[in-house]
């Protein structure tokens, strides 16, 4: 921090040197979201700066210094011999000997007699077992905690799968055996139309006529998961391995994706026969491994037909092929190729980050080295993809086999893996599966990092500190092999390899590897550069959860949340008939590309090149569960669809210019070569002359910015059609920008400025110290402001007149309160003839400025101290709530300029709670620290210092931060925390200036659990700094249990709808605010024309209703606006009859010489205006008033609902407990019925209280409807 000098200034100086910096921020962060109406300027300081790297074909080196998706990598905490001592301590734990302290003869003496309680003394106590003593030893030596082992205990019994209980799958597995081998031998299967169309077959030269000769397998065992009893009772799955007799296949097969046809063409025939069966006719196609070359059949039994059972587990069958087939080790290494129809095209696609910097070094290594005369990478024609698959197959049911053998020798092997594949499934990290995380754990067994030994808790975490540290130094792993050189002899030659062989070509051609015992084939090949990055990411929060000691609940229970995790979601729609026509779209063929992986990657590779800096991660997510299958089959067949998610940077992503180089640069035609027509030389202020991109998103809206580039350059490079891209980050927009919804915070803050210098110039006899704001419409967060010239539908807007302290104020509360009211009405005499318009009351008086009315409350901050020392109680609780209310608005406030979403966030949050009709149940204060806590709880302080240490110390720096930077995804996670946060075991602590400390989270924890334990505990305690008590809110925070668990519910409800709608473009994500009134028993529709702001009802915003005005949020427009001393006009506004009811009816005389009116215009406006204000309560709502009405009368009868914000309906629902039968008291008369004509017991009359409620609402009810339960009241009394 930089130090002050002490200066000697004014009070005043200071406060206005603090509002001019405050008002600076509140206009930079507004602007920043873009979600103004101004126009913006091309700024210097707003533009995205150019990296020349991403045009200088080395985008992966720069990329760690200009903060691209490389910084999604997490470094080790510390230096790295600290890594190497964490990792070293996790062994150790092992085998470590316990020695306890023993008890001093005097402690021993003194708990000598000591006797349980109830046990007699003849009862000897017993020792522990030497079975209790292990376990103890056990917990303390192979778990953080007792508590933790607790939870692994409960895990395992609720994720394990009962074995002895499946003789319906065995039976189908049996019979499915027995299918398969009573299959004809000899037959041919061909390639046809028919076939196409089920599953992939390979075009190429030659392959015309290509068929099999069909012969039973050689060979059908139960493979995997189920044999090592590591099945998952969430995803039942068993693996049946048929392996395809050599007669099928020839030795030229392995050229020219004839393996990939015949193998398809195998599973073919096998599929058509089984599917004949009508307990296994529940059959499909699925891609193995996300690989959409190769198909597994999945078959869900039916019923036994013997017994009736049913089994919950799916059958998949996968081929394999024997290792002797085809000689490996010459034909598909790295440097092999096995395909000869393409014999020029050379390049290969590597996958990595960006082949780019590949191909650069490449080029650079052209020239042959002279002395080992070896060729460089380039020049040498290979297929390593195509080869890895067909490895694959190969050596799966070796794999297999090596899993189930090391189970055998260490079970504990079996207990982690359920923890990898419960930990992958519910964190849904992308193309990364069960199999190899248990390929590297057996790998880490070999090894001896995993021993035997441990618990499953250790080997769970061993597993993540090595993909956290060796792989993120060392991507490529090798697994040893069986033996230190590998040899195979043929005909003709003898093939050696040796340990880590191929690992230079392995390095160039994936961005992951784990190279298994062949030295040959990576099994981590699928494993893409996004899925490698979060797979390090959710491995270092394993960790830092394990060390926690209580994060148990975090790793193996809190699911996948895209809104958790990302602050913009990507929906890329691509027609299939486009990427068979689109030349830019089609997968190479010289080698082995999946259509899917392809696309992908190449859309992730252009949009991290086209949004630099402006986002932290870029990741392509898996919409199916299971992680094996990657189709989603209720997709439209003809069409691809990809889930982007994106983290971006708070500093960059809304920024309209992309700097380039200079226009003389070598790279200059590199970028414009990238973005093409939008790339043009731009002069700047410091005289540089760029290359540059500018950006004008749709209204100004700058956080669509991000989602204009993406579908350019999708559009330019891809030609995918712009329509089929969505962002999900403008889908709310229209509930807080549009025509009838507009943030007006700006011109308030103008106005009320525009006020503070008007009263400063009055000369008053007391000086204000200042003008506190406590007023939502001033901190971002109003959902009623109303900017109204005719001052008909405007919401006041409160700000205090603080008087300066002084010595020479009495402590006379009456004569403070007289002195305040004097000083009131001398600003009110004062304005008196001016166009503010005051009207005076004694708490306040109303000012009219540019549309706004401001409701100025004069306040004296020591007359709470003087009440106090008085004992005077009347009026105490207006001043404490006047003192508090301002201290929480400079909170939110300062909030909403550090955070610039958390205002619109708070807007959609509040227009949520209205629309289903809970207005009355929860104040706008619980609701703006409920959506505080999402960006001021003390996790996210500790977690975020944390992470500036780890970062302090690592090249990589990682956006973790849970904090939302886009209005949806913080109302998202708002829904997410109403129904998932234990509020009722827990405080809800807002760390508003990250200065709530581990002692003073006890010390809130202690006043809940006492709090908790009272006879009427608060629903919500939600604790500040300021307020740790949770008091300051506490009368008008939410109180009714029932609406409380109503909105959880409706929370719930609303989050479960997004999560299986998102991806679909047609989802029309207004529809969770459609309240719903089946539950009701009774709906009243209002008179439209009666009820201010009617415009902004959710329905009509729904349905994108248009109104015809003026004035924004005004459907009266027969009311002359307010007199001005600036401006004239030539048209004469009639004024008509009032809508409402407390404007007084004055007819307005007409004018019968036309040439008169010019003249007359102004004086008739003022006169108009003057007349119509002055019968007006400003922020008068008819609505309100009767409902209030309402519920003064009827409270014991039904309780009522409606939604604030212009809501046409009011609901009632009945009280159960006001329809039980009663004794007649003549008190209780009135609204009831007699049940029967001689019964002296009464109920309630729905007929009486409807017809009461339709006189106290007059012409602002149109009509009315009972639903069922009304009616069957009725009927039953009857």
């Amino acid at each position: 921090m930089v130090s002050e000098k002490r200066k000697t200034v004014s009070k005043k100086e200071t406060i206005s040197n603090k509002k001019n910096k405050i008002e600076k921020k509140q206009d930079d962060s507004i602007m920043s979201l873009g979600m103004d109406d101004d126009e913006y300027n091309f700024d210097d300081e707003k533009a995205v700066s150019y990296n020349d790297n991403f045009y200088n074909n080395n985008n992966n080196q720069g990329s760690d210094d200009e903060g691209s998706d490389d910084n999604d990598f997490l470094e080790g905490e510390g230096s790295e011999s600290e890594q190497e001592e964490q990792l070293d301590d996790s062994e150790a734990k092992v085998g470590r000997a316990t020695i306890l302290p023993e008890k001093s003869e005097l402690e021993a003496k003194e708990f000598k007699n000591l006797k349980v309680k109830n046990v007699s003394y003849l009862k000897q106590s017993v020792a522990p077992t030497n079975e209790e003593i292990q376990h103890l030893k056990e917990t303390s030596d192979l778990y953080n905690s007792n508590l933790f082992r607790l939870q692994m205990v409960e895990l395992f019994k609720e994720i394990k799968i009962d074995y002895s209980k499946l003789t319906s799958l065995e039976s189908a597995l049996h019979q499915l055996k027995s299918v398969i081998e009573k299959i004809p031998s000899d037959q041919q299967v061909t390639i046809t139309e028919a076939n196409i169309e089920k599953i992939k077959l390979f075009d190429f030269n030659g392959g015309e006529g290509l068929s099999i000769q069909y012969s039973k397998p050689s060979q059908i065992d139960v493979v995997g998961s189920f044999m090592t009893r590591s099945v998952l009772k969430s995803n039942e799955n068993v693996d049946l391995m048929i392996e395809i007799p050599k007669s099928v296949f020839d030795s030229k097969d392995a050229n020219d994706f004839k393996y990939f046809n015949k193998r398809n063409l195998y599973m073919l025939k096998i599929f058509n026969s089984v599917s004949k069966v009508s307990r296994f006719s529940d059959i499909s196609f699925k891609n193995f491994n996300g690989d959409s070359n190769k198909q597994i059949i999945v078959i869900r039994p039916k019923e036994d037909p013997k017994t009736g059972a049913r089994t919950k587990f799916q059958i998949r069958i996968i081929p394999t092929i024997p290792n002797d087939l085809f000689n490996i080790y010459t034909k598909f290494h790295p440097n092999m190729s096995c395909l000869f129809f393409e014999r020029n095209n050379f390049k290969i696609e590597t996958f990595k980050e960006d082949d780019s910097k590949e191909i650069n070094n490449l080029n650079n290594n052209n020239i042959i080295d002279s002395k080992n005369k070896k060729k460089s990478f380039d020049e040498i024609k290979r297929t390593p993809f195509y080869n890895n698959s067909i490895l694959e197959d190969i050596f799966i049911n070796d794999h297999m086999q090596l899993i189930n053998e090391k189970c055998e020798n260490a079970p504990v092997l079996i207990d982690t893996m359920l923890l990898i594949k419960l930990w992958l499934k519910i964190k849904k990290i992308p193309t990364v599966n069960s199999f190899q995380l248990s390929m590297l754990l057996i790998h880490l067994y070999s090894i001896g990092k995993v021993n035997k030994s441990m618990s499953s808790y250790q080997a769970f975490r061993m597993v993540m500190v090595y993909i956290c540290k060796e792989f993120q130094k060392k991507p490529i792993q090798f697994m040893k092999l069986s033996s230190e050189l590998t040899t195979t002899t043929t005909a003709t030659a003898t093939t050696v390899i040796k340990q880590n062989q191929y690992q230079d070509e392995f390095e160039k051609l994936y961005p992951v590897a784990l190279i298994d015992n062949s030295g040959l084939l990576n099994i981590w090949s699928s494993i893409s550069v996004w899925g490698f990055k979060q797979l390090i990411i959710e491995a270092r929060l394993v960790i830092e959860n394990l060390d926690s000691g209580n994060g148990f609940e975090e790793i193996f229970m809190t699911k996948f949340h895209f809104y958790q995790e990302y602050d913009m979601i990507i929906s890329i729609k691509i027609n299939k008939q486009l990427l068979a026509n689109q030349q830019s779209l089609k997968v190479p063929t010289n080698d082995y590309y999946q259509q899917d992986t392809y696309l992908n990657y190449r859309i992730y590779q252009l949009i991290k090149k086209s949004l630099t800096k402006r986002v932290t991660k870029i990741n392509i997510l898996k919409i199916n569960d299971d992680d094996q299958e990657n189709e989603n089959d209720g997709d439209d067949d003809d069409e691809i669809k990809i889930i982007i998610g994106l983290k971006v940077n708070s500093e960059n992503w809304l920024s309209v210019i992309d700097l380039g180089p200079p226009a003389d640069h070598v790279n200059a035609s590199k970028f414009r070569e990238f973005w093409g027509n939008k790339s043009q030389i731009r002069r700047f202020k410091d005289g540089s002359i760029l290359e540059a991109v500018t950006w004008n998103p749709k209204n100004g809206s700058r956080h669509l910015v991000i989602e204009e580039i993406i579908k350019y350059t999708l559009n330019y490079h891809l030609q995918i059609p712009t329509e089929n891209v969505r962002s999900i980050v403008s889908e709310l927009d229209q509930l807080i920008v549009s025509e009838q919804v507009q943030d007006h915070t700006l011109l308030v803050l103008s106005a009320k400025q525009k006020l503070i210098s008007t009263i400063q110039s009055l000369g008053l006899p007391l000086s204000i110290e200042a003008y506190p704001s406590i007023d939502p419409a001033l901190r971002y967060t109003s959902i009623l402001t109303t900017k109204d010239d005719r001052y008909l539908e405007n919401q006041p807007i409160s700000i205090l007149l603080q008087f300066e302290q002084s010595q020479q104020w009495t402590k006379d509360v009456d004569s403070i309160n007289a002195l305040k009211q004097a000083f009131l009405l001398k600003i009110a005499r004062e304005l008196q003839s001016t166009p503010f318009q005051p009207r005076l009351t004694d708490k306040y008086v109303d000012l009219c400025v540019d549309g706004f009315i401001f409701r100025c409350i004069a306040y004296y901050p020591k007359e709470i101290e003087f009440m106090r020392e008085q004992w005077l109680l009347d009026g105490l609780d207006e001043q404490e709530s006047l003192q508090r209310n301002s201290q929480h608005h400079t909170f939110i406030q300062s909030l909403h300029t550090t955070y610039s979403s958390y205002g619109p966030t708070a807007r959609i949050a509040l227009r949520w709670i209205h629309s289903h009709l809970f207005s009355d149940f929860i104040d706008h204060q619980t609701v703006e620290l409920l959506v505080a806590s999402l960006y001021k709880v003390t996790e996210n302080h500790y977690h975020n210092q944390n992470q500036n240490e780890k970062d302090s110390s690592s090249s990589y720096s990682l956006d973790t931060s849970s904090i939302p930077k886009t209005p949806i995804m913080g109302f998202l996670r708002f829904l997410f925390l109403l129904y998932t946060f234990d509020f009722d075991e827990k405080p809800l602590i807002v760390d508003y200036l990250n200065s709530v400390d581990k002692n003073t989270q006890l010390s809130i924890k202690s006043t809940f659990d006492i709090q908790k334990k009272s006879q009427n505990p608060p629903l919500l305690f939600i604790a500040t700094e300021k307020d740790p008590l949770s008091m300051w809110f506490r009368k008008t925070t939410i109180t009714n249990r029932q609406q409380w668990e109503k909105i959880k519910l409706f929370a719930q409800k609303s989050i479960e709808l997004i999560e299986s709608n998102y991806s679909s473009i047609s989802f029309n994500w207004l529809s969770i605010f459609q309240p719903s009134f089946i539950e009701f028993d009774a709906i009243f529709n209002l008179d439209e024309s009666l009820i201010p702001n009617h415009s902004r009802e959710i329905s009509n915003l729904i349905n994108n209703k248009n109104f015809n005005n003026n004035n924004n949020n005004t459907q009266t427009t027969n009311i002359p606006p307010p007199p001005t001393t600036t401006t004239t006009t030539t048209t004469i506004i009639q004024a008509k009859k009032p809508v409402f009811r407390n404007i007084s009816k004055k007819p307005q005389q007409q004018s019968q010489q036309p040439q008169q009116q010019n003249q007359n215009q102004n004086q008739n406006q003022n006169q108009n205006f003057n007349e119509l204000y002055n019968n007006l309560q400003p922020g008068f709502n008819p609505v309100l008033i009767l409902v209030q009405e309402l519920k003064d009368r009827f409270s014991d009868y039904f309780t009522i609902q409606y939604d604030l914000v212009g809501g046409n309906k009011f609901a009632l629902k009945w009280k159960s407990e006001a329809f039980l039968p009663t004794p007649f008291k003549p008190s209780k008369s009135k609204y009831s019925i007699q049940i029967t004509k001689d019964s002296n017991l009464i109920i309630p009359n729905i007929f009486e209280i409807i017809n009461e409620i339709q006189m106290l609402g007059g012409k602002l009810i149109k009509t009315f409807k009972l639903n069922q339960n009304s009616i069957n009241l009725i009927n039953e009394f009857n």
